[in-house]
């Protein structure tokens, strides 16, 4: 009994020694783990909300002026022809017309609004021709398609004033021509000869005409030394067939060797010196006493 009791005493005093003990340790301060500083978060900055923007006029904003592409955006075919045949014409639209988009059909105001050429170039040919639209028809194309009229060519030489002189001084069927006979479809057209001339030779141009017969001064001609002889044979034919058909050696040389300018004819001692003695010389003083044809050689037949 008493040995039951003991250790009834000798456990409960253990649990009592044990409990002290883990008391104390659990009173004992526990250093706190060290704490990573945490990132400040980015404060947005309070936005006020925007009243909605208020309309702005029309009226209220700089208008520029118009720009060409702005303006050929509706206006496409005249944009294309100044594009391509405008020639100094090719500004800006709103530097001739000031007024646009102003036609009134009750006022009849076209007159009024359109440019003025005189605004620009004055009276360029004078009070004499002070309605430019006679000729330049055409604004936008001011040079290109100036049509030739009745009226136009009587004062060609208004303007060309030294071609109808040249012309007055070097008579030829082309006096009696009116320049708008030739230059017939627009101003600055030249014509082809063949419009009016057979050519001398198959395959001729206009380039072996003009190295000739100038357009205004056909008759005063001049060539080279190397026209082939066909050439002059066009207007000299029978002279032409004649040599074309000689054995000669005259045959191997060309007119224009001989013939250095138009209608001169050369002396046979320009090429041949004195090919005889001064008996023969004094006796047949003209070569052509024997050697009757220079394009048809040789010799006259003794006796005759």
């Amino acid at each position: 009994m008493m040995k039951n009791k003991k250790k009834a005493f000798l456990f409960t005093a253990s649990l009592i020694i044990l409990a002290i003990i883990i008391y104390a340790c659990a009173s004992q301060p526990v250093a706190p783990e060290p704490v990573q500083p945490q990132p400040v978060p980015k404060q947005e900055p309070v936005t006020q909300p925007q009243e909605p923007a208020k309309p702005v006029s029309p009226y209220a904003m700089e208008i520029k002026p118009l720009t060409p592409a702005e303006c050929g955006s509706c206006h496409y075919s005249v944009f294309s022809q100044i594009k391509n045949e405008g020639g100094k014409h090719q500004l800006d639209c709103t530097q001739c017309h000031v007024k646009f988009h102003a036609y009134n059909p009750i006022k009849q105001n076209w007159k009024e609004i359109m440019p003025k050429c005189e605004g620009c170039h004055g009276l360029y040919h004078g009070e004499k021709y002070a309605a430019c639209d006679k000729c330049h028809a055409e604004p936008h194309a001011p040079k290109k398609q100036i049509s030739i009229s009745a009226d136009l060519a009587k004062v060609c030489g208004d303007c060309h004033g030294k071609v109808p002189q040249v012309i007055q001084n070097n008579p030829s069927k082309h006096a009696k021509v009116a320049c708008s006979v030739c230059h017939h479809q627009r101003h600055g057209f030249i014509p082809s000869c063949m419009e009016c001339h057979k050519p001398h030779t198959q395959g001729q141009v206009d380039k072996d005409c003009l190295s000739c017969h100038p357009a205004h001064t056909p008759l005063v001609i001049a060539y080279p030394q190397t026209t082939p002889n066909a050439v002059c044979g066009g207007c000299h034919a029978p002279v032409y067939k004649k040599l074309e058909a000689s054995a000669s050696k005259h045959r191997q040389v060309a007119c224009a060797q001989c013939h250095t300018k138009h209608r001169y004819i050369p002396k046979c001692e320009e090429c041949h010196g004195k090919p005889h003695g001064e008996v023969v010389l004094k006796k047949f003083p003209d070569c052509l006493q024997c050697h009757v044809d220079v394009h048809d050689l040789p010799s006259k037949t003794a006796g005759k």
